[in-house]
């Protein structure tokens, strides 16, 4: 069946799942007011361990790519919302919906100084992406922002660009702007462009934290755009834990923090979602796997 007229360009409008989560949206109206908050402590002993192996032949054969905590995080995460595609739904305009991508934002920091300017990068991935591939993937986004800045120091990337023309206009028409923007957001009339360059109409938010030494805060949604999901990752560190078997081992750990708008699903959902993206981090060889789909069609209908 064709695109309908006036549709939204990034999701379809979820008309028959259950009237209570219709309804939610019309008494939780803003992402905050309806945000949940999750921190996970993993440990990823044996993912560390893995990492290595993989990036000790990757540079012993001269082909492959280096991976780091953060692109196996990303990875887990693009998996457990292909497996679990409730986690990539998002409300707007009171109505819930299905995205039709599964796409990340995440900050790359130009220099590690405080002057540095912070550009925000918004990727898409597909089913059949893994560790070696996002991993790729990431490592090319980040060095075309950190060569595009070297080039030029002014020029922002992405939608960023747009603010060095939007903040020389006058705080009335900018606010006037913004309110229309919104406007045709809640409708589902916003241009596919903007859509498509704006990281709060991704899927999640993604925040490394541990980059710079410090644990993983819980962030706010915003209230602007689609994100359901801001991740946080904590920095990694070596703490003692009990085994299955009541042994008192000393593991690497590293706390995740998750705020999820609940009106995309159910609490149950999310907590079954949250278990298979811990498992995938403490088994990372499934991460050189292809998702598995499931059947969302009846969803969809």
């Amino acid at each position: 069946m064709g695109k309908k007229w006036f549709s939204r360009p990034d999701g379809t409008y979820l008309k028959k799942i259950d009237p209570f989560m219709r309804f939610f949206p019309y008494i939780m109206k803003g992402r905050n007011e309806a945000a949940i908050y999750f921190s996970q402590q993993i440990d990823i002993t044996t993912l560390k361990s893995y990492l290595n192996q993989r990036n000790r032949e990757a540079a012993s054969s001269h082909t492959g790519v280096k991976s780091t905590l953060f692109h196996a995080v990303m990875t887990a995460l693009v998996k457990t919302i292909y497996e679990r595609p409730q986690m990539n739904r998002f409300i707007s305009g009171r109505r819930v919906y299905q995205r039709h991508d599964l796409s990340f934002a995440f900050v790359i920091k130009r220099e590690f100084n405080d002057e540095s300017n912070e550009e925000i990068a918004v990727l898409r991935f597909n089913p059949d992406d893994t560790l070696s591939s996002i991993s790729q993937r990431i490592q090319d986004e980040v060095k075309n922002v950190r060569r595009s800045a070297k080039v030029d120091d002014k020029k922002r990337h992405g939608i960023l660009n747009w603010f060095n023309y939007l903040m020389n206009m006058p705080r009335i028409l900018l606010r006037g702007l913004v309110r229309f923007l919104a406007w045709l957001d809640y409708h589902g009339w916003l241009p596919r462009f903007v859509v498509e360059l704006d990281p709060m109409h991704s899927s999640v938010f993604i925040s490394n934290l541990g980059s710079l030494g410090i644990d993983a805060p819980f962030h706010h949604l915003y209230e602007w755009g689609t994100t359901s999901i801001f991740m946080t990752i904590g920095v990694s560190e070596k703490k003692p834990l009990v085994s299955p078997s009541g042994q008192m081992n000393i593991c690497d750990v590293v706390n995740i923090a998750f705020t999820i708008d609940e009106r995309i699903s159910d609490g149950f959902y999310f907590a079954r979602s949250l278990k298979r993206f811990k498992h995938l981090l403490e088994h990372p060889e499934e991460l050189d796997e292809p998702s598995i789909l499931p059947d969302v069609s009846a969803e969809n209908d």
